[in-house]
């Protein structure tokens, strides 16, 4: 969606933050403007801070699983009713629902854990130039609809992006077929708040985009295109905390697609290049028939 500039904008710290009405309710905010989709990516964020409000400050999140039921609307508030499940002696979890009006859209079920220590190691490293060396993406997409998609990302985000390489979503455009793989530099233009639930919520919110796309490589489709999409389910996995007003870098990749579904996977690493949090994605890819 694009934002009309006359109208005021939410600050992603305002997207991410709800209000809390009572023990167990939130309420996030509407936007201004036209009704769209709710992005899915800011329903997780504030379901995720909700629920992080109910448990004993010493614990922190280490999973959230998201299932996205019915489409938001924007111009409408969400409200988050959240349940407790378990208060154990080490791991806390929670449940819970988003709705609107009488419908549910959304449910979440996070686990956070009290700190301990234990064996530690991690798979992978950052391979990138860092995001300072790369183009700006008016210099590195052609003009049109393939530089349109993202400036539309970046101005509904709050975010700006470098890419090591063309996303997908560009290849497929182009009638490149490729493998479903893609990378990107991400981070907020806004200063996000300290606190570590903040940057917890901002890295959720941050984590639904592009992932879907990711699926796309072999194809030579879009999602704009012929494309019926929607995030079915999401997953979250934190490790370490990490700031989303500086630049991280989310190598994603696809590993499977059929059934009008694509399964798509994240990992997370911040500059230093150590691996903040993992996600893995399926996604509804329906061709509309024509």
């Amino acid at each position: 969606m694009t934002l009309d500039d006359t109208l005021p904008r939410l600050t992603v710290a305002q997207r991410i933050s709800p209000e809390r009405l009572g023990e167990r309710e939130f309420r996030g905010p509407a936007h201004p403007g036209p009704s769209t989709r709710s992005f899915g990516g800011e329903v997780a964020a504030q379901a995720i801070h909700a629920a992080a409000l109910t448990v004993p400050e010493d614990r922190s999140i280490h999973t959230a699983h998201t299932w996205f039921l019915l489409p938001g609307d924007t111009s409408l508030p969400v409200d988050y009713r959240v349940r407790d499940v378990r208060d154990g002696g080490s791991f806390t979890t929670r449940s819970v629902d988003a709705a609107q009006g009488d419908r549910v859209i959304f449910t979440m079920t996070a686990s956070f854990q009290k700190p301990e220590a234990g064996l530690e190691h991690q798979v992978g490293e950052v391979r990138s130039p860092a995001p300072e060396e790369l183009s700006l993406p008016a210099e590195m997409l052609p003009p049109g609809e393939n530089l349109a998609w993202i400036q539309n990302l970046e101005e509904m985000s709050g975010f700006e992006f470098r890419f090591p390489e063309l996303p997908t979503r560009s290849r497929a455009a182009g009638g490149v077929v490729g493998d479903p793989r893609q990378r990107a530099w991400l981070r907020s233009r806004e200063a996000i708040p300290d606190d570590d639930l903040s940057q917890v919520a901002g890295l959720a919110f941050a984590s639904d985009m592009l992932l879907l796309s990711t699926s796309l490589g072999p194809h030579r489709r879009t999602l704009q295109k012929g494309m019926q999409f929607a995030t079915v389910n999401h997953i979250i996995w934190f490790h370490r905390p990490m700031r989303v007003d500086e630049w991280f870098l989310y190598d994603m990749t696809s590993r499977w697609a059929g059934s009008a579904r694509a399964l798509c996977y994240g990992e997370i690493f911040d500059r230093s290049g150590r691996l903040c949090a993992s996600t893995a994605q399926e996604g509804l890819l329906r061709l509309r028939r024509t």
